[in-house]
């Protein structure tokens, strides 16, 4: 145990039982491809890539070597305004468009993967208050979504303790239920009927995460197509938030690419970078910016912060789209993620107590089953990650469902595999039922 007159961070939401269990030796010290070290001297299998952003591991000589050269150039540029960008965030940019859906042609960057959630809703408002319609306020998102902490991203992501913490956060924020809602049919039609219900004249926007990063859940296809067809019948702005799973995590630089769905905004974060330096976008659609573009100097939308579309951030994104479409990455989320699956399912039929294994590409989640054959307490995940961390593999545990989520770098080998396998039906041994 660390004392806490020793330890100066405020760093985790339950510092007492953090401090209980934290030594000095398990701090990271070290990363090398898709390990890293601690002080006491240990490997560990970064099978969370950081917190699911380093895409490429660490060491990454690409992407290392342009943010050094970045930092000699020019290590900083101001983007909100003053009619002086740097010249990389416009070649940054130039450099990612042609690997996103079409028609989404226009980028702001932003910091962080909530801030970049909450600039396209803020944006959402905006619009329709430009167009004469400021009753259109509501935005509508999922039970179990995540989109980010603070008063606007925790009010979108759909955990109501996060709603609770500290009084009220964003207003005219609704859930639905989603099409994955165990215990109830959890129908595709159900966040439509609540929209209508709710007036669809008073919704401004429906923000969605193609794979729902609190368990796993894969959005259909059919779900997100008839979603986007419904939004624009009605007027309202789709948001789809791919903060985690952009940039090659399931396979393809966008999950909303890879099923043919059109939204109207589209946020990315996390692997934009690969974790080497902050930086998120805000990506628009063609119909969306030439609206922005149409507005009168009075109407302003005045939203950024001082290191959006950081001058380091962008070297990095630079050399990860380069990365990512010629050294074969994407090809290898497709074999490892279907060997993955393969290993996970063949581990949930020899263990009862693995209630399901979700997801696609290299993002995965295993939840747990009680000895009822109800869902499992949320404290098994805890249990199942710390197990699993005994075995030299480093997991996510979620925060307010039985389960783990596997999200390893895209640069894992097969060897890799079947160490995060077998660490996982050992762990599920030796915990049972």
């Amino acid at each position: 145990m660390i004392d806490p007159a020793d330890y100066p961070l405020w760093n985790s939401p339950t510092m007492g039982a953090y401090l209980r269990t934290l030594r000095p030796e398990s701090m990271l010290v070290e990363g090398r491809g898709v390990r890293v070290r601690d002080r006491g001297g240990r490997w560990f299998l970064d099978a969370r890539s950081g917190l699911w952003n380093v895409t490429l591991g660490y060491g990454h000589q690409a992407v290392g070597e342009a943010v050094k050269k970045q930092i000699d150039t020019l290590a900083y540029a101001n983007l909100i305004g003053y009619g002086r960008p740097s010249a990389i965030s416009v070649e940054a940019a130039n450099a990612l468009v042609p690997h996103l859906p079409p028609t989404m042609n226009k980028i702001r960057y932003c910091s962080n993967g909530a801030q970049a959630v909450e600039t396209a809703v803020l944006l959402a408002r905006f619009l329709h208050r430009a167009d004469g319609a400021p009753a259109r306020r509501a935005v509508f998102g999922l039970w179990s979504g995540y989109h980010g902490l603070g008063a606007a991203g925790g009010a979108l992501t759909g955990m109501p303790y996060v709603h609770e913490q500290s009084g009220p956060l964003l207003p005219d924020v609704e859930h639905a239920p989603g099409p994955f809602t165990a215990g109830r049919p959890g129908e595709a039609g159900d966040l439509e009927r609540l929209i209508t219900s709710y007036g669809p004249e008073r919704v401004a926007a429906v923000v969605v995460e193609p794979v729902v990063g609190e368990g796993g859940h894969v959005l259909t296809d059919e779900y997100l197509h008839t979603l986007a067809a419904f939004c624009q019948d009605h007027g309202i702005y789709l948001i789809v938030d791919e903060v985690t799973t952009g940039m090659g995590r399931t396979g393809e630089f966008t999950r909303t690419g890879q099923v043919g769905v059109q939204p109207d905004m589209l946020t990315l974060g996390k692997g934009l970078s690969a974790g080497y330096a902050p930086l998120s976008a805000v990506v628009l659609s063609d119909a969306v910016y030439e609206r922005i573009l149409g507005l009168d100097y009075d109407q302003k939308f005045l939203i950024g912060s001082t290191n959006d579309g950081h001058p380091l951030g962008l070297a990095a994104s630079i050399a990860v789209v380069d990365t990512l479409t010629g050294d074969g990455v994407l090809e290898n989320v497709k074999h490892r993620g279907a060997e993955l699956y393969a290993g996970l399912t063949a581990v949930a039929e020899r263990h009862p107590h693995v209630n399901a294994v979700r997801g696609t590409g290299l993002m995965y989640a295993v939840e747990m089953r009680g000895p009822d054959g109800e869902p499992a307490h949320e404290a098994a995940s805890s249990h199942l990650r710390l197990a699993m961390e005994d075995r030299g593999v480093l997991v996510s545990a979620l925060a307010i469902s039985p389960a783990i989520m596997i999200i390893p770098p895209l640069v894992i080998s097969a060897d890799d595999v079947t160490q995060i396998v077998t660490a996982l039906d050992e762990a599920l041994e030796e915990l049972g039922p």
